[in-house]
């Protein structure tokens, strides 16, 4: 027999490799279960064991029988370890339980077929002392049963949780299948070539790749589920189980974590985390049936559950008392606010029903009375509306539901018109009109108010243009601008280009801004503010005296 230490060579090389990515990112690598460091582990030390043996049998020595004999056991164990281990591995990655009595008995059986039956009956290999020489045993294709009897299990499992396991994983696992019934084809018509070990080095390697760098479905920090990993786990008991009307998302999230990062470190404010993700981990325990939690990003949470949360979990406590820790402020306090949405007969969305947690989450997060919201009542009708509005709005604007009118301002001396604002008014194609309480709210909070504002702003320059044009006096005309406008890198100079579109003189177009609205990122806004006066712009204040002055 040849042996040709290359391949085994190469299968450690790839593992290393495989290691040596992971440990460039601490987080992935701390991310690694125990169950594939063991399968590593297994797959290098088969690695050197064939290597030994087989550079042993060549020096055919016969005083290095006994350990021969003995590396040769070893080398078998292992060979028959590597399955079961990867089974134990699958099962962990899918959250299912483990069945140990069942899936060990099959290594149990050849262990002690090698163990016992070798020695008498040579059952996988036989070794003589005089002269010294191997051969292979008549038994060696019961290992390709133990390997079969393995990939079933697993591809059992597979189809349980395919959901969860997505596209790029179950390529993966199809792709190792094949090459593993590739190399046993292999060994069968190439028995001379001992490729095993090259096998099984690609195998680990392209599991840790794949699963801790490219398809990434667990928190670094946590070891929860991230947002991914949340969504298709949440998926999947969502197809599998029939009875939802028990369970509910829950959206939890940590008050003021910038604050504590700052006061006393990310160091500190990453203990927090994770101490509050054991705390979830307890929670989701004492549910009647399965549970999913995750960490969905920063200082927020996902949970789905049967579990009352209301009453099992703790909302505000000391950081000291919660961390275990003297050293931090007994001072400080840590605030968690959850929003609650319960789940429907047919609901299967899950970015769906946590946008309905947040949603409730919001209407409580920094209330120092309220911690919990539930998704009910007159907070899911507001919901209801703004998504209402949302599905509508852009398409309004486009037929042309949007007008614009304009207010006139008289002297209040002598009655003369000294100018007008502009006000905005949405007639639906049912000929209602929306007031703007209804929907400029909605559209400041998902950003699409910007539109809108610049959608008046060219109105108003269109109506001024075309006076100009006919030889019709104009007076200034005032626009509101919103915030979230300014918050724009582009917005001064999309008003600028705007006007100067229309060759409009710069003061004839008024910026009006309600007062509270420089509460938020107050800088920011100056300085645009600033510049648009510096262009000739007049800058008004709306709602002056309100308390922000």
């Amino acid at each position: 027999m040849v042996y040709d230490y290359q391949y085994d060579i190469a299968g450690i090389l790839f593992i290393l490799m495989a290691i040596i990515c992971v440990l460039i990112r601490p987080g992935a690598f701390r991310a690694i279960g125990r169950n594939l460091r063991i399968l590593a582990l297994i797959a290098m030390i088969y690695n050197i064991l064939d290597i030994v043996t087989s550079a042993i049998i060549n020096m055919r020595n016969e005083n290095l029988y006994v350990l021969c004999y003995v590396l040769l056991i070893l080398y078998f164990t292992v060979l028959f370890l590597f399955p079961f281990q990867a089974a134990h591995f699958f099962f962990e990655i899918c959250g299912e339980t483990f069945p140990l009595p069942i899936m060990v008995i099959p290594f149990l059986l050849i262990e002690s077929s090698l163990l016992i039956g070798n020695r008498f009956f040579g059952t996988f290999f036989i070794l003589r002392n005089h002269p010294f020489v191997y051969f292979t045993g008549m038994s060696n294709k019961m290992v390709y049963v133990l390997y079969g009897f393995y990939s079933v299990m697993c591809f059992i499992c597979a189809i349980r949780h395919s959901r969860y396991l997505g596209l790029i994983r179950r390529r993966l696992l199809i792709t190792i299948l094949i090459v593993t019934a590739c190399s046993i084809v292999y060994r069968i018509y190439c028995p001379q070539v001992m490729i095993t070990g090259l096998v099984m080095g690609i195998s680990v390697a392209s599991v840790m790749i794949v699963f801790y760098f490219v398809d990434v479905t667990r928190d670094e920090l946590t070891g929860l589920n991230n947002r991914k990993g949340f969504q298709r786990a949440c998926s999947e008991l969502l197809h599998g189980h029939e009875d939802l009307n028990n369970y509910h998302m829950i959206k939890l999230q940590v008050y003021d974590i910038q604050g504590l990062n700052e006061r006393l470190g990310f160091a500190t404010g990453n203990r927090m985390l994770k101490r509050l993700s054991d705390e979830i981990r307890v929670f989701a325990r004492s549910s009647k049936h399965q549970s999913i939690c995750s960490r969905i990003g920063g200082d927020k949470f996902g949970i789905l559950t049967d579990a009352d949360f209301t009453s099992n979990f703790p909302m505000t406590m000391g950081l000291s008392e919660f961390l275990n820790d003297d050293t931090v402020p007994a001072d400080y306090i840590v605030s968690l606010y959850a929003g609650i949405y319960d789940l429907d007969k047919n609901d299967e969305d899950v970015d769906g029903m946590l946008d309905r947690a947040g949603f409730a989450l919001k209407k409580v997060l920094g209330n120092f009375h309220r911690n919990i919201a539930s998704y009910e009542g007159v907070i899911r009708s507001e919901d209801e509306r703004r998504k209402a509005v949302e599905q509508r709005v852009r398409g309004a604007l486009q037929r042309g539901e949007f007008k614009t009118y304009l207010q006139p301002v008289h002297n209040a001396q002598n009655k003369a018109r000294v100018s007008a604002e502009a006000l905005i008014r949405w007639i639906d194609s049912e000929g209602r009109v929306v007031q703007p309480g209804e929907f400029v709210p909605i559209l400041e909070g998902n950003g699409f108010i910007r539109e809108l504002d610049l959608f008046i702003l060219d109105s108003v320059c269109r109506m001024q243009r075309e006076c100009l044009d006919n030889g019709t006096p104009v007076v200034p005309i005032s626009v509101n601008v919103s915030r979230v406008d300014l918050r724009a890198a582009s917005a001064v100079d999309d008003i600028i280009e705007t006007v100067d579109r229309y060759r409009l003189p710069h003061n004839l177009i008024k910026i009006e801004l309600t007062e509270s609205a420089f509460v938020d990122d107050n800088e920011l806004i100056t300085r645009s503010l600033s510049r648009l006066h510096d262009e000739g712009f007049p800058i008004m204040m709306d709602d002056f005296g309100s308390g922000y002055s």
